[in-house]
């Protein structure tokens, strides 16, 4: 049986150490004290306790996943630098960039949407930094 998850993009830290690391699951234990936020929160949204005692679970979850899909949240994007009066991205109607004033004037997009967005315009993408967006 093929073991698939579908985590928050947060986690993706997390899974890098666990997957990455060669280390038997029994030698986690920096990995729990330093990432222990992020062990309580899936503890709990996996085994419906948030306790610290699930960390084990949680990694041994990640370290045997097959695929792991990851969960894009949507930002307002900006230039980093304050010398631009109008630095917060948006999409006219036939798809071109604009910069606005104002970031509730911006559009809200995945870092992947935002790339594709800029990709043949010139624009480097680190020219650029997300916030984030109420939606």
């Amino acid at each position: 049986m093929k073991i698939k998850l579908t985590l928050d993009e947060k986690y993706q830290y997390l899974v890098k150490l666990v997957r990455q690391s060669g280390q038997p699951l029994s030698e986690f234990e920096s990995l729990r004290r330093n990432l222990e936020e992020h062990l309580v929160e899936l503890s709990k949204l996996w085994f419906g306790d948030q306790s610290y005692g699930n960390a084990y679970k949680v990694i041994e979850r990640i370290h045997s996943a097959d695929e792991i899909e990851w969960i894009e949240h949507k930002y307002n994007w900006r230039l980093k630098s304050d010398k631009f009066r109008k630095r917060y991205i948006g999409i006219d109607i036939l798809g071109g960039v604009l910069f606005f004033k104002q970031p509730e004037a911006a559009d809200n997009m995945t870092e992947s949407e935002f790339k594709k967005l800029l990709d043949g315009t010139g624009l480097p993408f680190e020219a650029f930094e997300k916030v984030i967006a109420d939606d």
